[in-house]
């Protein structure tokens, strides 16, 4: 293969290799640094003779994405409070993405494995790789990577879920919670919420956040509308978006991106209500111009008042309408 060939088949295969380095670490920024060396390293082979560019380049970014899992670990093992997965970029609204191996829930989930069953597991069941390939990726035998996919599906089974309610009973959901949020009753909250909910929060030791679990209905009630009530959302601009495949509020302070809930969402209410706010892990929601111009969040009191039309530009005449829908959010 000529340069430009060479670079075509990695740009070709190169979503393929973030998504592996993605999945394995949970971090945006750890995923494109693998991207970046599996590409020095995918030029440096130019004198192998490699008969599949796909496979070689699964195997490099797998490789990286284990010794870069196996360090996260013991760095993961002194974090202060939860540790979340760092959300991607908002995506198209038109767009159906993966949400079973993409959506928060799944990748917080992954964090029950070790590095060498998460590898297993994700290159087996996520991306189809062949035992001979994976056995080579974490250096076990074919029959011991079997074990090791066997004995991470058991430990996964009893949480593991996939979200796939309709995207309108999703955003309806979504919205009438929000629209119950802003009249600072929990009670209101409730119906909204499923018995065995969970909200997780992430500050990383840098900002305020709980530092335990919120579980069930009542407690997550009260503690949204607690948190709800604090004076610095009152400064926020809040945006919605679709992250990881789910229903998110994004809150902006000075246009920096400062506050982050992603829902997942049952037929019959919320399930789970994941609060990133460590800035190291908002990254992807940076340059809040950009995104608005692409299409990709909106301002919240729009898809509060038009949810059919959100997505539309705002007439001047209603601007004032939007503007007290906000007060009210935040007040």
């Amino acid at each position: 293969m000529n340069t430009q060939e060479r670079l075509d088949q990695f740009i070709e295969n190169k979503g393929l290799v973030f998504g592996i380095a993605y999945k394995m670490t949970g971090s945006v920024v750890e995923a494109e640094d693998i991207v970046q060396e599996t590409f020095l390293r995918w030029e440096k082979s130019r004198e192998e003779k490699i008969r599949s560019p796909k496979a070689f380049l699964s195997t490099v970014a797998a490789r990286l994405s284990l010794d870069s899992l196996r360090k996260a670990k013991r760095k993961r093992e002194t974090y202060i409070g939860p540790w979340l997965p760092e959300p991607l970029a908002p995506e198209p609204m038109q767009e159906e993405p993966d949400s079973e191996t993409l959506d928060l829930a799944f990748l917080h989930l992954l964090e029950k494995l070790n590095p060498i069953e998460r590898a297993v597991f994700l290159l087996r069941e996520s991306f189809e790789m062949d035992y001979d390939s994976i056995s080579k990726v974490v250096g076990k035998n074919q029959e011991n990577c079997r074990q090791i996919l066997k004995r991470a599906k058991e430990s996964l089974k009893a949480d593991r879920k996939k979200y796939d309610a309709p995207s309108e009973k999703r955003k309806k959901i979504f919205r009438d919670f929000l629209l119950a949020s802003s009249k600072g009753k929990p009670e209101l909250l409730v119906p909204f919420l499923k018995e065995e909910i969970v909200l997780w929060s992430d500050g990383g030791g840098k900002v305020n956040a709980a530092r335990i679990p919120i579980i069930g209905k009542d407690r997550a009630s009260h503690f949204f509308i607690r948190t709800g009530s604090n004076k610095l959302k009152y400064t926020l601009d809040f945006y919605f978006g679709m992250v990881n495949g789910s229903e998110t509020l994004i809150g902006y302070y000075n246009d920096q991106p400062a506050y982050l809930q992603n829902f997942l969402i049952d037929e019959d209410g919320i399930s789970k209500i994941y609060s990133v706010l460590n800035p190291d892990k908002l990254k992807s929601m940076e340059n809040k111009h950009k995104l608005i111009e692409e299409g990709l969040i909106f301002p919240l009191e729009n898809f509060l008042l038009f949810p059919h039309t959100y997505h539309k530009k705002v007439a001047k005449w209603l601007n004032p309408v939007a503007k007290l829908v906000k007060w009210a959010i935040v007040r």
